[in-house]
């Protein structure tokens, strides 16, 4: 089936596959679907996890009531990669 999506292919245990085809009959979708959904849901996660730790590395900032836009390029260039 031709799509203009990008393909991955991944390999997974015999339960983990059987969840996923589960997943995707009450969703009635494809397997495809739930896997990119799940990946795109982990990505979104880990970003929310950055952000958290991004702020709580700022420290108190509640005194300010914005931050210039150089002044996040700078301090966010200076954090460990």
């Amino acid at each position: 089936m031709a799509t203009i999506e990008q393909r991955v292919n991944i390999a997974l245990d015999g339960f983990t596959l059987e969840l996923i085809k589960q997943m995707a009959r009450n969703a009635k979708t494809s397997v495809s679907k739930i896997c990119a959904d799940l990946i795109r849901r982990r990505i979104e996660d880990d970003e929310d996890a950055y952000y958290v730790k991004l702020i709580n590395e700022m420290g108190d900032i509640s005194n300010k009531k914005t931050v210039s836009l150089d002044e996040a390029r700078k301090y966010l260039d200076a954090l460990p990669d």
